[in-house]
């Protein structure tokens, strides 16, 4: 037998028409999560960094960056996620927090000596979304048809495991490719008390999933004279595997299931004249071609009805962000800061939910081999996903990057 949906708002059929449990939850697992990007200098300028990518981070963001590294670079960056959740329940107040602190990306980048223009290859890891979130409630009036109190706690991450390279086309246009192996993990819990029949019940309900994909990437980055660059890059669809192991109450078991990520398209520039850099970056998603491929882990939601509700209540999202960085060069320090505007994928939030991003950074030149970068970024938004339940999340990332060419 295939589980019961664990989501708050769907759990909301102890008091709703059976027919509830045909309708998927607002939070679907790959449509959630806090994206982080790769390395501390993008996270630094607000996630902009399709038109610089020249370290080992551009496996991420553009790939054909990579020939813009001409010393064997050795790469490494730790990041620290904050999640902060004030809660209001039929006018009650709560919060939840959670935390979580993971490596954000290990990788090297070999350049190779060739005749004229560049070569480049590199392999790592890079972990681009956190799953990490967490929602406390307390009932106003305990007893009736809702919950009296519940602790929905998630935790997790999605990465890769890339190889790339890029190569010098033409004396100012790079071509880049990247293989990539998506892996990840999302742990879920929800505990609590709710009222049906006039009797307290109580329920501990748990979800573990493993993910896995193939994927790929491709990128070009174009040089404009001396100071100005502009990238592109594509991620084709992934086709994502998920293996769920679940307990509710004393029941258990496991389902496998199949789900398409959607293609990004990314494109950005920059311009750098003498010690300012200036960036802009936009990337499109058409999150009504996330679909199952397979049968769904939802009791009484087919597979077909499921990818019928994602056309129908998500859409199309265009991310856009800015990004300006300054050379102290007497100290050899690097200031940055940037902003991004990230639009709700999910429409029937008519975008109360929009993600505004503000981010600043540092980064020091400890001598001509090692670099040392750090970034902070904040993001809040509203959900609505309960009925009675108003969220106003934060959400924190502190990243630091250590850097060494050879």
């Amino acid at each position: 037998m295939k589980r019961f949906l664990f989501t708050i708002g769907l759990m909301f059929v102890l008091a709703a028409p059976l027919c509830a449990q045909k309708l998927l939850p607002e939070r679907l697992l790959l449509s959630t999560g806090q994206y982080v990007g790769s390395g501390s200098r993008a996270l630094g300028l607000g996630g902009t960094y399709t038109g610089i990518a020249d370290d080992y981070s551009a496996v991420w963001w553009n790939p054909a960056g990579l020939a813009e590294v001409k010393r064997i670079e050795l790469q490494g960056s730790l990041s620290r996620t904050g999640y902060g959740n004030e809660t209001s329940y039929y006018g009650r107040a709560d919060d939840g927090t959670s935390s979580a602190l993971r490596l954000n990306n290990v990788g090297v980048v070999f350049p190779v000596p060739v005749y004229q223009g560049a070569l480049s290859f590199a392999f790592g890891y890079t972990q681009v979304q956190a799953f990490d979130r967490r929602t406390q409630v307390v009932s106003p009036a305990p007893g009736t048809s809702r919950w009296d109190d519940f602790d929905e706690l998630e935790s997790g991450r999605l990465g890769m495991w890339s190889a790339a390279g890029a190569v010098d086309v033409t004396p100012n246009l790079a071509l880049g490719l990247g293989f990539n192996y998506w892996t990840g993990l999302d742990d879920y819990t929800l505990t609590g008390h709710y009222t049906e029949n006039n009797a307290s019940h109580y329920t501990e309900n748990s979800i573990s999933t493993d993910l896995s994909a193939w994927g790929a990437n491709l990128g070009g980055l174009f040089r404009i004279g001396q100071f100005g660059r502009l990238g592109a890059m594509f991620q084709t669809p992934v086709r994502m595997s998920l293996e769920e192991d679940w307990q509710e109450g004393n029941d258990n078991g496991f389902f496998d299931y199949r789900m398409t990520y959607p293609a990004v398209l990314r494109a950005g520039a920059s311009f750098c004249p003498g010690r300012w850099l200036l960036a802009a970056d936009v990337e499109y998603r058409d999150w009504t071609s996330l679909e199952f491929r397979s049968d769904t882990p939802f009791d009484s939601v087919s597979r077909s009805s499921a990818n019928q509700q994602i056309k129908r209540d998500y859409q199309s999202t265009t991310r856009f962000s800015f990004g300006g960085e300054y050379l102290f060069p007497a100290y050899g320090l690097r200031a940055r800061a940037g902003y991004g505007f990230e639009p709700s994928s999910y429409k029937l939030s008519g975008g109360k939910d929009d993600r505004h991003i503000f981010s600043f950074g540092v980064g020091v030149l400890v001598d001509r081999s090692v670099m040392l970068d750090a970034a902070f970024r904040t993001m809040s938004y509203k959900e609505r996903t309960t009925p009675g339940l108003n969220e106003d999340i934060s959400t924190t990332t502190a990243l630091v990057t250590l850097s060494y060419r050879m």
